[in-house]
């Protein structure tokens, strides 16, 4: 499963550039992450970068299974959900 150019496209800007994760165990001080991302670090480690992810493992690669993640979330976040 890959979501497509349109859907992350779509996810960014709903995300205003900014991480979406609202896991508690991610200690996060608000009810957000909202770390500042930069648009061409998806995929990479370092300050900016950040992930689309898929939010449920069969909820297909629809927008609105789709959260966008700093690298840091994604990574304690696994592949899928949790």
């Amino acid at each position: 499963m890959a979501f497509s150019e349109e859907t992350v496209k779509k996810a960014w800007s709903r995300a205003e550039g900014k991480c979406e994760c609202k896991r508690d165990r991610h200690d996060h001080n608000t009810t957000k992450c909202n770390k500042l991302l930069v648009w061409e670090n998806r995929g990479r480690e370092g300050r900016g970068a950040w992930e689309a992810h898929h939010m449920n493992a069969n909820g297909g690669d629809s927008m609105s299974n789709c959260e966008i993640l700093c690298w840091d979330c994604h990574k304690k976040t696994g592949s899928f959900g949790s």
